[in-house]
């Protein structure tokens, strides 16, 4: 019997010893698991905790009292009221609203709010949760999960920021902008007051960065974007469209009158100096404006419509503002039609060269030809120059433009001399852009190389503004005109720079009088005096000196007994196609 006994003993011993074990064990995996559980949440920056409705308890795990930047286990009482002491006051109306709707509907919670962390900083949490009931109905627990999502909600605000805002100046882009004219359009129309659309882009600002490079160019665009914010009021949008251009929406205005206050005082701060990486820049802005409802009740409408006013701003000596009108815009379309059309006209061989003799007034020999562009549009039929080639340089196409210019007048002339009739030497004149396009001499050379003309039957013409940019490498480029046997000449001088200085350093062959000192030559004794100085200069510094604009006999008698007997103008011909010059060159001019 007591064999039985200690065998049962000795049985109770054996698991006891296995069911402590087992606890053991099962303690062991209990807390790898809780380790592993707060090792997860700490990486995840996730937080858990229940709420015991009835009692008012509330548990935390470790790594939400760390995620609130509270020591571990510090207040160890936790309750409501004071976990609404750590939420933004500005976040807990929603926070409440949502935790109500939880333990009154059954809705899982679900909800983002700031808390006040450390000393007044903040973070972005996300508690989600879900409600336990008892059998009565009523709310006994509520359990869930607190993530920080600060790093979610900077990167979504960061891309927002991209979407939304311009990386150099800070200013909406174009996305947001299209936003918020729509809502601003939206609001007009409610309150029935006009909205005011101002597109404005910097005046020669490609010159700028051409000069002094991009980083000065980008510095200046974050001086000009801060100097326009403090033209506009809060309710306002100041938009940058990319490049140079800007859009600023003016809303709540009763009045136009209140749009030009915004306009005057636009150009007034852009037009005051920068100070650029130690350089002084002075800059201007050209402003288009167009106003809701009259000018169009979209935002798509609005800007096409201010876009086209600005470019009529651009077309008035720049450093204005100016209203859309039907009229102005049937002008810019007109230009816009231009500009389309140029490039196909240039393919489809619609410009032609017409030429106008020079002419010796003692003997009425040619001596010589101006080579003039001509546009015959199939639509608006002949354009002269004056209709079309300042959009050219604007838009680029003087450069294809011009080379054709050159080659078709080198061709032409070399065509007269291998027909055997009399030599002279063709005048061509060069744009402001022709005349900075790198290695230019080495495009004369070719286009000389492929017409076959000899380059002492060449002129260059150009202008004293031109010159005057950059003039130690404008006078290594002459040079090497001058070193191929091609001649200069200055067009339209005395109404540049009137600065003598420059005609020592290049070697220019001569001088051309404009036709605005011509035009009076006889009746205005400043016209006569200016032409006279000319023509001294010209003498003193052995050069040749020539006329244009003469239409009268009165005017060449003038110009013989002053010395200067090269000229060109109706008197002798108008500029004539190539057929008809070739005659003149046959037989002559009509006595």
């Amino acid at each position: 019997m007591s064999n039985t006994h200690q065998d049962i003993s000795l049985t109770d011993t054996v698991a006891e010893q296995n069911l402590r074990l087992q606890l053991q064990s099962t303690e062991i995996l209990l807390r790898q698991s809780e380790t592993r559980l707060a090792r997860s949440q700490k990486i995840a920056r996730m937080g858990s905790w229940e709420w015991d409705i009835p009692s008012g308890d509330i548990y935390w795990s470790d790594e939400l009292y760390r995620i609130f930047g509270l020591p571990a286990r510090q207040p160890a009482t936790i309750t409501v009221d004071w976990l609404y002491t750590l939420i933004n006051p500005l976040d807990l109306a929603s926070f409440k609203k949502a935790l109500r709707n939880t333990i009154r509907n059954g809705v899982p919670l679900d909800t983002n709010y700031r808390i006040i962390v450390g000393h007044d900083e903040e973070i972005v949490v996300n508690s989600q949760g879900e409600i336990e009931y008892d059998d009565s109905g009523s709310a006994r627990l509520l359990s869930g999960t607190t993530l920080d999502i600060t790093a979610r909600i900077r990167a979504e605000s960061q891309i927002q920021k991209l979407i939304n805002y311009d990386s150099l100046t800070g200013l909406p882009n174009r996305t947001l902008l299209h936003d918020r004219l729509h809502l601003a359009t939206a609001q007009a129309s409610r309150d029935k007051l006009v909205l005011g659309v101002l597109m404005l882009d910097l005046d020669r600002f490609k010159a700028i960065n051409e000069t002094l490079g991009h980083r000065a160019g980008d510095k200046l665009l974050k001086a000009v974007a801060k100097r326009l914010q403090a033209c506009f009021r809060d309710s306002d949008t100041l938009a940058r469209l990319g490049g140079d251009e800007f859009v600023a929406i003016l809303t709540g205005v009763s009045h136009e009158d209140s749009i030009t206050t915004v306009a005057k005082k636009i150009l007034a701060v852009v037009s005051e100096p920068f100070y650029i990486d130690g350089a002084e820049i002075f800059s201007t802005c050209s402003i288009g404006i167009a106003v809701y409802p009259m000018d169009g009740d979209d935002s798509h409408t609005l800007l096409k419509h201010a876009d086209l006013a600005m470019y009529q701003a651009k077309g008035l000596d720049r450093n204005n503002f100016q209203f859309f009108s039907r009229e102005m815009n049937n002008i810019v379309l007109e230009r816009m039609m231009l500009e389309n059309s140029m490039r196909k006209g240039l393919e489809r061989g619609e410009f032609f060269l017409v030429y106008q003799p020079q002419v010796d007034a003692r003997t009425g020999s040619i001596f010589g030809m101006e080579a003039l562009l001509r546009w015959q549009h199939p639509d608006l039929g002949l354009l002269l120059p004056d209709k079309f080639i300042n959009l050219a340089e604007e838009n680029g196409l003087i450069i294809p433009l011009g080379e054709w210019v050159l080659r078709c007048a080198c061709r032409q002339n070399k065509a007269w001399q291998e027909e055997g009739l009399p030599p002279v030497c063709v005048a061509v004149n060069l744009s402001a852009k022709q005349f900075g396009q790198y290695h230019l001499d080495e495009l004369v050379a070719a286009t000389l190389l492929e017409t076959g003309l000899d380059p002492e039957w060449l002129e260059l013409e150009l202008t004293e503004s031109m010159l005057m940019k950059d003039i130690e490498q404008n006078a290594t480029l002459l040079k090497k005109f001058k070193e191929m046997g091609i001649s200069l000449a200055i067009d339209d001088f005395g109404t540049g720079y009137s600065s003598l200085s420059y005609l020592k350093n290049f070697p220019i062959s001569r001088l051309k009088i404009d036709r605005s000192f011509v035009q009076d030559i006889t009746t205005n004794p400043d016209d006569a005096a200016i032409a006279r100085i000319i023509i001294d200069i010209a003498r003193a510094l052995n050069l040749n000196v020539i006329a244009e604009g003469v239409e009268t006999r009165a005017q060449m008698q003038f110009l013989s007994f002053n010395n200067c007997v090269e000229m060109q103008g109706y008197l002798f011909s108008r500029p004539v196609r190539a057929e008809v010059f070739a005659e003149l060159l046959r037989n002559g001019l009509n006595p």
